[in-house]
């Protein structure tokens, strides 16, 4: 069986220092034994983490689009940011990749893909995240999930880790897989656990985002590395 968290972000991403050897660690040690990497408009600590044959990790890019932030899973090339829902899905679909669409109906993230657009890609969407442990209110879940069965949409769920207490918050137990089209097979019977994360973790990533826009600024002002 592989238990698997959909939503990782590692030091790839602006608000996460987490390396991927830090990340297979605390994976490991809660018995988590596949991820989907899923950094912020980056897709090089994934590539890297599959390449290394370490661990299994689904390749993917949580891409900032002009409608809201997707999910490409299954990638092999970045998505550059800025393109509209349709045409990111698109970009998805040509690398015979999945869309993933996290935190729906999250109230409080101002980067969640708009109403609008989700209507328009809805009969697209390959996977809908009905639990993310970062949501801070239950509700937002239980929405995504009623939209989800309404739709006929599979479901998975994802920590959106970005510091190593979160990891394995929550995550879907499936059966062996070997391609997407499996992978969407096996999901539609597999066991979700579910856990909500302290609202204190949000802390963490600020800090470390501040900090990694302060290095930058040093960096620039006197050229050291």
């Amino acid at each position: 069986m592989w238990r698997i968290d959909f939503h990782v972000h590692s030091c790839y991403s602006k608000d996460s220092a987490m390396s991927n050897e830090e990340i297979i660690k605390s994976c490991k040690d809660r018995g988590i034994n596949c991820i989907a990497l899923t950094d912020h408009d980056e897709l090089a600590g994934a590539l890297e983490m599959e390449k290394s044959g370490l661990f299994r990790v689904i390749a993917g890019e949580e891409v900032k689009t002009a409608d809201g932030e997707i999910i490409g899973l299954f990638l092999k090339e970045k998505i550059r940011a800025g393109l509209s829902a349709e045409e990111t899905v698109k970009e998805i679909k040509t690398q015979d990749g999945l869309v993933y669409i996290p935190h729906p109906f999250s109230k409080w993230r101002r980067t969640k893909l708009k109403l609008s657009a989700l209507e328009k890609i809805k009969n697209d969407i390959d996977i809908m995240e009905v639990f993310n442990s970062r949501n801070f209110f239950r509700t937002d879940n239980l929405k995504a999930e009623e939209y989800a069965l309404e739709n006929n949409i599979t479901m998975a769920v994802g920590s959106d880790s970005h510091i190593t207490c979160e990891l394995g918050s929550c995550y879907v137990e499936v059966e062996d897989f070997s391609s997407p089209s499996d992978l969407l097979t096996v999901l539609k019977h597999g066991h979700r656990v579910t856990n909500l994360s302290s609202a204190f973790v949000h802390f963490g990533s600020a800090f470390v985002r501040i900090r990694k826009n302060l290095e930058k600024v040093f960096i620039k002002k006197t050229g050291n590395v």
